[in-house]
């Protein structure tokens, strides 16, 4: 299916600035332009790192460590590398409309960083990449534009310009260049609306985009049931007749002398979520991270969907006009309960390699450089972003001449990003991985909102990568299970906002006594409990967070930030956002 893309120059002060908010409890990155390294004091440093203050509680492999570049960001999410060594930032914001922006980072004489923001009022901008023209590629839920970041010009002197190189004027130090819109008309709406791309390495003009599902697999609206809830043929999976599939990896050429996109095609489908796309260097081929499917057990309670069991994330060597199977198959062509005894699974192709299940992968990097011993050379590093039990690492992926991946098994680089017992240092959550010229590797950080540096001194190890072992498994007491037990049974509106919103993006912080963040306990599956608590009046004559078909109550506008600090940092999906507006319009009732 092809779709039209014209040509557009934004200025973009046409956008409307969000609400400035103060920093969130948790280690939270805060609001709007951050001048110091705040969020630098999430973490615990000792000592330094190639010059940076070295991360002390990560575990890494002998002579590796973490140094922190900058912090302060909200939602650090994508990350690129210019000619000039300089690196280009995209800060998501959070899931507000045009909270992001995009930041110039330079390293200094000293070996630290200075930050200039230079791009603000931007939509969740999440992927970037440096195309053949040496600009920087900044990816949004609607479009993908490009701009001069050394156009930029001081706010109190227009005539003077951001010079390539040389000292940054300071964090604030910026004027909205003018950005040329390269692809638009990206379907923007939905659970996965963030876009990733890169550039073919043959064909230097082209470019893969991501364009995730709208959904979690197919299911039409709440409580959906198979059959009819779940169709065959899925549309957002096998495209309308009018219209191209959602889970998809779209082909977009930049053609005529202005290098921008008039058309795409459908490259692959099938694929809910590539936040995670990689072209190696040479063979040219594209491999995926498949961010798989929730909530597997709902309609079959044999499955378990606990702690990160299933299904599998995914490696995926993609090939044009390939089908990889969501939402009717998973793993390696085991179908879906929804689809079960509807499909042949055998039609679809396999991933190249399982990863452990709901670690969300969201970065690739085929390591290219030569800091690292030669058991990184060419293998494949990978971001896993997951908040559960799997989540939290960098790995590292050993694959073949050609770059595929599938004959070893992953390694750790980074792990024991676990929030620490005494609250001191927070839970991990890296995005992107880049691979810089010199050899070092750079990650995005976005619960914290960090820009990490890692680097090899062979003197202090042999850098070997680590063997991976089982995760950590919570203590689980028995008045706990005892709810979860009871939550998996329940199919009230509350009971899906306990599953999908508050153990998903509440309780890691919430749930942590004694005091707990904010004075506010929403304990794990205690559907019952929390719903009391949110719906209660509060001491000191404060109303309660939740007023009953109130869509302005106070849980609402801290969960989009208006007014307040957004909890939890970058906010939640439009997804978990309506589940819990739905409970409120319906009553706000506590589950009985």
């Amino acid at each position: 299916m092809v779709g039209a893309v014209k040509r557009l120059l934004l200025p973009l002060g046409l956008l409307v600035l969000g609400a400035s908010a103060a920093v969130p409890a948790c280690g939270a990155p805060g609001e709007e332009d951050v001048e110091d390294d705040t969020g630098e004091d999430a973490y615990t440093t000792e000592g330094k790192c190639d010059g940076l203050p070295r991360l002390k509680n990560l575990q890494t492999p002998p002579g590796v460590c973490v140094g922190v570049v900058a912090s302060g960001f909200t939602f650090a999410r994508g990350i690129a590398e210019l000619d000039t060594g300089d690196l280009i930032l995209a800060e998501m914001g959070g899931w507000a409309l045009d909270r992001g922006g995009v930041w110039l980072l330079r390293r200094n004489a000293d070996k630290t960083y200075s930050k200039t923001k230079l791009n603000a009022l931007i939509d969740k901008p999440s992927g970037v990449a440096v195309g053949p023209d040496g600009l920087p590629y900044i990816g949004t839920p609607s479009a993908i534009y490009r701009f001069d970041p050394y156009a930029a010009t001081l706010k109190s002197d227009p005539t003077k310009r951001l010079a390539k190189t040389g000292p940054l004027a300071g964090p604030d130090a910026y004027k909205q260049p003018r950005l040329e819109l390269v692809v638009r008309n990206l379907p923007g709406d939905g659970r996965h609306p963030l876009k990733k791309f890169v550039f073919d390495k043959r064909d230097p003009w082209t470019m893969f985009v991501n364009v995730g599902s709208a959904s979690d697999n197919c299911e039409q609206g709440r409580g959906a049931v198979p059959p009819s809830g779940f169709p065959l043929p899925c549309v957002e999976a096998e495209g309308a007749a009018d219209g191209a599939p959602r889970s998809a990896i779209r082909k977009y050429v930049l053609d005529g002398p202005n290098h921008v996109a008039t058309s795409f095609t459908t490259y692959a489908k099938g694929l809910r979520n590539s936040m995670a796309l990689a072209v190696h260097p040479t063979s040219n081929v594209l491999v995926q991270g498949e961010n798989a499917r929730d909530s597997i057990n709902k309609h079959d309670a044999s499955l378990t969907d606990q702690e990160g069991d299933l299904p599998h994330e995914e490696l995926n060597v993609i090939e044009q006009g390939g089908h990889y199977g969501w939402p009717y198959c998973f793993d390696n062509g085991t179908p879906s309960p929804e689809y079960r005894g509807r499909v042949d699974c055998a039609r679809y192709k396999n991933p190249a390699l399982l990863l452990p299940g709901h670690a969300s992968p969201l970065g690739l990097a085929y390591y290219t450089g030569e800091m690292f011993p030669q058991a990184y050379r060419n293998n494949l590093l990978v971001t896993y972003h997951g908040y559960r039990a799997n989540g939290h690492r960098l790995a590292l992926v050993p694959v073949d001449a050609r770059g595929v991946p599938g004959g070893g098994e992953p390694l750790d680089v980074i792990r024991g990003w676990e929030k620490s017992a005494d609250g001191r240092d927070p839970q991990g959550a890296p995005v992107d991985v880049l691979v810089a010229k010199d050899g070092s590797i750079y990650l995005t950080e976005d619960k914290n909102g960090t820009v990490l540096r890692v680097v090899f001194d062979r003197a202090a190890g042999n850098g070997a990568p680590m063997r991976p072992i089982p995760p950590a498994q919570p203590v689980v007491s028995a008045d706990e299970r005892a709810r979860c037990d009871a939550l998996a049974r329940r199919t009230d509106a509350f009971s899906r906002v306990q599953r999908d919103v508050i153990d998903a993006a509440c309780v890691g912080c919430h749930g942590l006594g004694p005091g707990y963040a904010g004075g506010l306990a929403l304990l794990k599956c205690d559907a019952i409990g929390n719903a009391q608590r949110l719906t209660a009046a509060r001491p000191g004559g404060r109303g309660a967070y939740v007023v009953a078909g109130d869509l302005r109550s106070e849980l609402v506008l801290r969960l989009k930030g208006e007014g307040y600090p957004q909890m939890p940092a970058g906010g939640v999906s439009p997804e978990q956002l309506d589940e819990v507006e739905t409970w409120i319009r319906q009553g706000a009732r506590v589950p009985q």
